[in-house]
């Protein structure tokens, strides 16, 4: 058994220091199997405890850790999604691999998925494969189910095979989205096997948002700034809130500035609260803070900031990062050539226990678990666009962004102003994209106030909350079930024509759920003129699946065309 914990371990620290853009499913299927195993094997689970870690925590916390901030970056519980095979090394299971093809002169020619004009007709072939030894592997049955922008859902089946095939096609500009399932004879999935997340793009370069952007988008924007500026975010007085937006844990009360130097007790603090913390040695070659802001609304914004020691001046940039839909306290970032600035989005306390704290936020039902999204729940709503969740969380991190720019604001911290180059990189994946984009966007309004500082660089994972109104125009339906009159003003594809940086989207999934690619096609290509983005398409990959290297096929494009 100490050979099995040594070897979890070692697959602990190699897949851990992998940067999350880079984990493919099977890499956490690695993982996820060592927390299954250790929940069912006793002896296995007491091996894994007793095995002396370089952190002092237990190979479970550990991995239990990492999932957390994991799921923190994406806004998702990756857990959920994950396969439990038969034995801790993967020996056992399956995968899709998916090609598309078009018909040319009567003869099937393979072609990329995002290559298609709409009116052609795009066949779609899904192949399972073994794990173990990468050969066709045939299953009792095959199923496919499709849903499309033209409003239109459809399914195939097939019996005994290794693959099946099924046609697409679309009327309009817009994608098609489907999952392939590997079925035994009772309709359930074949133990071990992975489901395949594909789909097609039609006329790529067509697809625009469903809306234009409100008349009055810079009208409301310049005042909620102006709004937002006449809010001191050093002042140490709290005003309270008398709006419409729900809170918890008295922060009107706490809504002020603070600013903490972080020290050894504050790192072992957040250990206690089995959130993650920095490496303590990197107190030496770093200076960590723990940022509040007062700011309008029921929250303060917050954050935590890292400043490295001892670089030259003008040296370095500074880097923003926002994480995904939920409530978590965000893990602190350290670069070493960057000055780095992690948000969180909700504006709440930093490093409280999870279960104690962020859950009766985030939770099923809570305050937090819906925001947005235009339901009937707490915080859902857009009936006030002045006074509103989305509104506040946008203005908290101009906020923040304002701060932090600003010598007047935050010249005291030590070497800040000395050592940064004046540019801003922007960073996030899902809701954290959604974030990046829109501060992007809205630090158009910042540099019209005179603030100094150039965003070089928003990088958007799977960004969340694009084209919101294309809920009402028949689109693939996403996480945001209802469209509401107010939600334009939020929209990364509204507020796009307001970026003139450039922006890198790490990945399209072709068949994301949450997020679907016609979404994020929408907001691209409405960016202004003085923009440019590079974008990547992945077949067979949705929110939170991303099949391992050998099997990921990608889709590039570059605007302006390169």
């Amino acid at each position: 058994m100490e050979n099995a914990a040594k070897w979890a371990y070692e697959s602990y620290k190699k897949l851990s220091a992998k940067p999350y853009t880079s984990m493919t499913t099977v890499n956490l299927n690695v993982l996820y199997n060592i927390l299954c195993r250790a929940k069912r094997d006793e002896e296995y689970r007491s091996a894994l405890t007793d095995y002396k870690t370089e952190e002092g925590d237990g190979i479970v916390a550990l991995i239990e850790k990492y999932f957390d901030d994991y799921n923190a970056q994406y806004g998702l519980e990756i857990r959920d999604t994950l396969t439990e095979f038969e034995d801790q090394g993967l020996a056992a299971g399956s995968y899709f691999v998916i090609t598309t093809y078009k018909l040319v002169d009567g003869k099937r020619v393979e072609c990329p998925p995002t290559e298609f004009k709409k009116g052609e007709i795009a066949l779609v072939k899904a192949t399972l494969y073994s794990h173990s030894d990468n050969t066709a592997a045939t299953a009792p049955t095959l199923r496919a189910i499709w849903l499309d922008d033209d409003g239109k859902s459809g399914e195939a089946v097939c019996e005994d095979e290794s693959s099946i095939e099924f046609e697409l096609t679309l009327s309009r500009e817009g994608c098609t989205k489907f999952k392939v399932i590997a079925e035994t004879k009772a309709a359930k999935t074949v133990p071990g096997s992975e489901i395949a997340y594909g789909g097609v793009v039609f006329s790529l370069e067509e697809i625009k948002a469903t809306h234009l952007p409100p008349e009055d988008l810079s009208e409301f924007w310049e005042k909620e700034i102006e709004r937002m500026y006449l809010v001191d975010p050093k002042s140490e007085v709290s005003d309270g809130y008398d709006g419409d937006v729900a809170w918890l844990f008295d922060m009107p009360k706490k809504n002020f500035y603070s600013l903490k130097k972080l020290s050894k007790d504050d790192f072992d603090a957040l250990l206690n609260n089995k959130l993650s913390a920095p490496d303590k040695e990197l107190l030496k070659i770093y200076d960590f803070y723990q940022v509040y802001l007062k700011c309008p609304g029921p929250c303060h914004a917050s954050g935590y900031l890292t400043v490295p020691k001892g670089k030259a001046p003008s040296s370095l940039p500074i880097l923003i990062s926002y994480d995904g839909y939920g409530t978590n306290s965000p893990p602190i970032h350290a670069c070493d050539d960057k000055i780095s600035l992690h948000c969180t989005h909700h504006g709440y306390e930093l490093g409280h226990p999870k279960k104690e704290y962020y859950d009766k936020l985030g939770g099923d039902g809570c305050i937090l678990s819906a925001y947005g999204t235009g339901a009937s729940r707490p915080n859902a709503g857009y009936e006030n666009i002045h006074d509103c969740y989305m509104l506040y969380l946008n203005i908290r991190n101009m906020q923040m962004l304002r701060y932090i720019t600003d010598e007047s604001l935050s010249g005291d911290i030590a070497s800040l102003h000395e050592i940064w180059n004046g540019n801003i990189e922007l960073l996030g994946g899902s809701m954290g994209g959604y974030q990046a984009i829109c501060t992007s966007a809205l630090a158009h309004f910042i540099k019209k106030r005179g603030a100094k500082f150039n965003i070089t660089e928003t990088t958007a994972n799977i960004p969340a909350f694009c084209n919101l109104a294309g809920l009402s125009d028949n689109r693939i339906p996403h996480i945001v079930k209802i469209y509401k009159e107010g939600m334009d003003y939020f929209d990364p594809a509204t507020l796009a024509h307001l970026i003139d940086n450039h922006v890198v989207i790490p990945r399209i999934g072709l068949g994301d759920e949450s997020c679907p690619a016609t979404t994020i096609i929408s907001f691209f290509n409405s960016l202004g003129k003085d923009a440019s983005v590079d974008v990547s398409f992945l077949q067979n990959s949705s929110h939170g699946y991303v099949p391992k290297s050998s099997a990921q096929f990608w889709h590039k494009y570059s605007y302006p065309k390169k």
